[in-house]
């Protein structure tokens, strides 16, 4: 990881690039709004900013954990387009060689089956692939191939549980991955690198909420997250805490703790906080008025972020404030159910975002 640098000035963390971004369609205009990476502390994106003025040398890596906005690599896939135009492509970053649920896609990459086999495709070629996978009682064989060239490599995952590694080394363009059907076999991801660049990992769940991490076992996570050695981690929750009944104090406490354990997996990265988009309600009579909750799960979320040393971006703010959902539905920016957003929405968000973490 690259961490030892110049000192980050606090001014040149709080103030960043300032992009308006406006769109203009038939029945509408939108306005993006300038927005900045909230951050009290003045240090919140100082580990990032160190590996992005290093990445002529190295990588500078960025995991995303998020709901549908990054299940489908939308807004974060679009980020990654967009700081490897600048700082170079370090490769797609981690993958699921599966679809895990029906939304989930990489832009950077194809998952195709392949017989027995599954196949994660690269655009392009990459300098290393790294295989994570879980060792457990009884685990069967994992049997991965190695394109060009059909290198075989097979792991025998037997044995005490935890998560471990394998890293491939060469000119690597697809790799094929299959259980040989001798006992389980838990397989994590795969990483797909290159030497200099940028990552941007991209770790969605549709429908999920902050607190939804607190199942996760850390003692399998923590290795895992120790060798993908990221140097800002973001997480990017909070439409679904607005869209649901639970009562706003237990919301507070399960995001406090699910923020202080991802700190905890990565102490020396940068850590930022995307809050949640507007999501407008019904009116009675017709039409659309803006969700209380929304803005109470924002302040919530910057209040929470300031306390464990986080950066907060504000999605409403950027949007154009509460209740400006239905113009970006009009202006095709984002789709009818007032949630989601079009692949035009999601590279505004992107690019004003990329634009903000610039120091």
């Amino acid at each position: 990881m690259l961490r030892n640098s110049r000192p980050v000035s606090r001014w040149a963390l709080v103030c960043v690039a300032v992009l308006i971004a406006s769109v203009a369609a038939a029945q509408g205009r939108v306005e993006a709004r300038r927005v900045r990476v909230e951050d009290p502390s003045g240090v919140a994106l100082a580990a990032l900013h160190r590996a992005l003025a290093r990445t002529g040398e190295g990588r500078a890596r960025a995991t995303i954990w998020g709901a549908s906005h990054v299940a489908s690599d939308q807004y974060s896939g679009f980020l990654r387009e967009a700081l490897q135009r600048r700082h170079g492509d370090g490769g797609p970053g981690f993958v699921l060689p599966a679809m895990p649920f029906s939304l989930y896609a990489h832009r950077g990459v194809r998952v195709a089956p392949a017989g027995g086999w599954r196949a994660v495709l690269v655009r392009g070629t990459v300098d290393r692939a790294v295989v994570y996978f879980m060792r457990q009682p009884g685990g069967g064989t994992l049997e991965i191939a190695v394109q060009p060239g059909g290198e075989r490599r097979r792991i025998d995952t037997s044995g005490a549980r935890g998560a471990e590694t394998l890293e491939l080394r060469g000119a690597i363009r697809a790799l094929e991955l299959r259980a040989m059907g001798d006992g389980p076999v838990r397989l994590f991801g795969v990483s797909l690198e290159r030497e200099r660049g940028v990552i941007v990992d991209s770790l969605g769940i549709p429908g999920s909420r902050l607190g939804d991490r607190l199942p996760w076992d850390d003692a399998l996570l923590g290795p895992q997250i120790d060798a993908l050695a990221p140097d800002l981690i973001v997480l990017a929750y909070g439409t679904n805490e607005s869209g649901g009944g639970r009562p706003l104090a237990r919301v507070r406490r399960d995001a406090d703790q699910a923020i202080r354990r991802a700190r905890a997996l990565a102490p020396d990265a940068s850590c930022l906080v995307i809050g949640p988009s507007d999501w407008p309600d019904r009116a009675a009579g017709g039409g659309w008025v803006p969700r209380a909750r929304t803005m109470q799960i924002v302040e919530l979320q910057r209040e929470l972020a300031a306390r464990h040393g986080c950066g907060f971006f504000d999605l409403v703010a950027l949007q154009g404030g509460p209740g400006s959902m239905p113009r970006w539905v009009e202006a095709d920016l984002a789709l009818d159910d007032h949630v989601h957003f079009t692949d035009e929405g999601h590279r505004i968000i992107a690019r004003i975002l990329s634009r903000a973490l610039m120091p």
